[in-house]
């Protein structure tokens, strides 16, 4: 009985020291552009998109297509830097009939423009609608039995994903961006890591430029790095790990276009997502 005991013990041993490595070997997060209007950005906005993997283009406006031409730019300047493209829109699925008929419209312009990836951007009128959560699981389940290979991201409000409506969808993405570094690390620790039961290779987090804040030499909307009080965003992605890293937006924005030029607080916004990706790697190789 004795030497049956030990046995166990020395077998289980080794998977007592192996799991955990095995655990800590994780994807490095995919880096998505957001793009919004092609007016916001510079005529060779595509030379500055080096380290991104995805650029993410506005395809609807809830059932209606939004400037085909503009999208097709869009989609040729990722393609010739062979990157993904994904597609995305604002949405209100006020009603059942609502979502089936915005659904319908976000699945056309996704075949269309041959993307693999989907960012339903719910809005307020669909938190207030009468039954949220329902017609946003009719949205994705009409969605999905269209274009059941391409990837749908709920972005929507956080306290509005529940169980039931994470389920109809391929990954959650909440808005995780903010002025304050303090502010931008807990909606990381609660709308990300503090969503329970749902995998890690499900959550998605949509973030800021880092361009600063309208009137202010001190804020900014997103920072790379940390500080005492609170970490940035290249120690949040470390610590978190999303499978994405959705950067929300692209092109310039009162008057400065982190794409461009560095600020005050935070670098240009490919120098970010390079810094952020060569610490990931050290992190794996360690």
């Amino acid at each position: 009985m004795f030497t049956k005991r030990l046995a166990n013990v020395l077998f289980r041993i080794p998977f007592f020291f192996i799991r955990p490595r095995f655990r800590l070997s994780l994807p490095i997060p995919k880096f998505i552009l957001t793009v919004w209007r092609r007016d916001m950005m510079d005529p060779m906005w595509f030379n500055h998109i080096d380290g991104f993997d995805i650029v993410s283009v506005k395809i609807v406006d809830r059932a209606s297509p939004y400037d085909e031409k503009e999208a097709k730019e869009v989609v040729v300047g990722a393609a010739a830097k062979g990157l993904g493209v994904h597609g995305w829109g604002f949405h209100y699925c006020t009603s059942i009939e609502d979502a089936q008929d915005e659904a319908e419209a976000a699945a056309r312009a996704c075949i269309k423009l041959g993307v693999t990836g989907y960012h339903w951007n719910a809005e307020k009128q669909w938190v207030e609608s009468e039954d949220p959560e329902a017609y946003g699981i009719h949205f994705a389940q009409t969605f999905k039995a269209i274009v059941p290979e391409i990837t749908l991201y709920a972005n929507c409000f956080s306290s509005m994903m529940s169980k039931p409506l994470l389920k109809s969808f391929d990954r959650m993405e909440p808005m995780l961006y903010g002025t304050r570094r303090s502010t931008i690390a807990k909606k990381f620790k609660g709308r990300l890591a503090g969503k329970r039961g749902v995998p890690r290779w499900k959550k998605s987090a949509m973030v800021g430029t880092g361009r600063m804040e309208k009137g202010s030499l001190t804020r900014a909307w997103g920072y790379l790095e940390s500080t005492d009080a609170a970490e940035g965003l290249l120690d949040l992605v470390l610590r978190y790990r999303p499978t994405s890293v959705n950067c929300f937006r692209a092109g310039r924005a009162d008057g400065e276009d982190i794409m461009l030029k560095p600020n005050k607080l935070n670098p240009v916004l490919n120098e970010q997502v390079a810094r952020i990706k060569r610490a990931l790697v050290s992190r794996e190789k360690a």
